[in-house]
This record gives structure tokens, C-alpha cells and sequence, in this order.
């Protein structure tokens, strides 16, 4: 079998785990990350970059909570596909792990939960899926930015795919102009703080409200936080996993009209 046939045989098996979308950058292309990637698996030599697509009717809904349920069924179809290609790739004999698309994270410094072993976004450009976009984010050809992304890191030496010809990113600036918080500038520029207060305003950082108030005695003033929807929530996402707040970015870009609305 040459190199190009087990490389579609890899994307295959990925696409039968749940993949909507495959691609396969060389690890040598992603020098950003040699550090993580030698310590996730030393003599790894690519990267396969596997993306599912979200319901365009789900996290366009006034419900957040319809948004954050099909949150989770997309990481769970992206995490299925990579760990379903890591173990086809093992069961031949190339060792390979698969990484995670969100959570966990790394919450020691410096991270501190802030930052994956691998960006994504930039792994799936250099896979060939498509673009940055004004918000920051990948914009794929098929489903615009309404996708989430994960991967495997493998020792199998298999042909990286070209990057994208085309900007998929027509810059329309709607993804800016639906911010709610006013957190993207265009041009990838976001102000971390901003968006992180609305996407992850019931996280960790309500948590550490909280534990800091009790701790230096304000149970009074920690009363409305204390008997209000935000500690519920947070209870909720012990269980679930913090899946964001906020979607207006993802929603809005007019690329996510390449595929239709489900239930429309």
C-alpha cells in the first residue's frame, strides 16, 4: 500500500467515526507546537485534523441551553472520530493518540486552562479546511465556522493535504457587528477578557467569585450569587462542562448558508 492509500484509508475510517470533515497537516508544519507535540508523542510525524459541524438551527436558538446540548454532541462526534482513527492507526502498527478538542485542559501555569496542546484553528487551516475569519476563528468551505475541531497525533508519516487556494472568509464583518460585547476588532483581534466574561460568565471565573468571597467573609454580599441562576448553572456544568454562553459569531457567518438550517 503506498503512502497516499493508506493516507485515504485513514480518512475513511474518520469519517465513518463521525468526522464531517478530514484533513492531515505534517507536525513539522505546525512549529508552533513542536514543544506539545513531542511531549504529547516524540517521534510524531503528522497530525490528522478531524472537525464536526454544529446544527445551524440549534446555536442560532434563543435557548442557550439547545446550543450547549448540540455543543456537546459536536465535540462528541469530533472526539469519537479522533479516537476512533488513533486506534486504526495503532491497530496498524503507528502509534498515535488523540488530543483534545476542548476540555481537559492543562490548568497549571501558564496556561491555566486557557490554552489547548494544539490550536485548532490554525492545525485545520494548514489541513486545508479553509481560513481564518475576522472573529479569530477557522472558516471552513462546507460549514463556515459553525464546526468544532480535534485531532490525532500519529508517527505514521502520511502526505499533508494542500492549503485552501481561496479566503473563504468573504470579511463581511457580520461575525464583528453580532458580538454582544463589543470583544471582536476584525482581523482575528479579540478582546480575550470580554468575550471570556460572556461565553464563560458561569466557569471558572464565577467559581472563583464565589470561593474568594467566602473566603475573606462577604457571605452577605455573596447572597445574590448564593441563591441566584448562576450557581445552578454552575452546578449544571460539573456535570456537563462548561459549553459556552455565547454562539452570535459562529451563527452569523454567511458561510454556515453553504449547508442548510436543520428543521427550518
Amino acid at each position: 500500500m503506498t503512502r497516499e492509500e493508506f493516507k485515504q484509508e485513514v480518512k475513511d475510517v474518520a469519517l465513518e467515526q463521525g468526522a464531517d470533515l478530514v484533513g492531515i497537516v505534517s507536525a513539522r508544519d505546525l512549529s508552533e507546537h513542536e514543544e506539545e507535540i513531542v511531549r504529547i508523542l516524540p517521534s510524531a510525524k503528522s497530525v490528522v485534523v478531524v472537525a464536526a459541524k454544529h446544527s445551524l438551527a440549534a446555536i442560532r436558538s434563543e435557548t442557550n441551553q439547545m446550543a450547549q446540548f448540540d455543543t456537546i454532541h459536536t465535540y462528541g462526534q469530533v472526539e469519537k472520530a479522533a479516537h476512533g482513527t488513533a486506534r486504526f492507526l495503532e491497530s496498524r502498527g503507528a502509534p498515535a493518540v488523540a488530543v483534545p478538542a476542548f476540555i481537559p485542559l492543562d490548568m497549571a501555569a501558564p496556561k491555566k486552562g486557557m490554552r489547548g496542546e494544539i490550536c485548532w484553528r490554525r492545525a485545520g487551516v494548514r489541513a486545508g479546511f479553509g481560513s481564518y475569519g475576522e472573529n479569530g476563528l477557522l472558516v471552513t468551505r462546507e460549514f463556515g465556522s459553525a464546526v468544532r475541531v480535534s485531532g490525532v497525533v500519529t508517527t505514521a508519516e502520511l502526505p499533508g493535504d494542500p492549503l485552501a487556494e481561496e479566503d473563504v472568509c468573504d470579511h463581511c464583518m457580520r461575525c464583528v457587528e453580532a458580538c454582544p460585547v463589543g470583544a471582536l476588532a476584525g482581523e482575528g483581534k479579540i478582546n480575550k477578557k470580554l468575550c471570556g466574561d460572556i461565553i464563560f460568565k458561569h466557569g471558572f471565573r464565577y467559581f472563583q467569585q464565589l470561593i474568594e468571597g467566602i473566603a475573606e467573609g462577604e457571605y452577605a454580599q455573596m447572597r445574590e450569587i448564593l441563591e441566584g441562576e448562576g450557581l445552578r448553572d454552575m452546578w449544571q456544568t460539573f456535570m456537563t462542562g462548561n459549553y459556552y454562553y455565547c454562539f452570535k459569531c459562529q451563527a452569523q457567518c454567511p458561510a454556515s448558508a453553504l449547508y442548510p438550517v436543520e428543521n427550518a
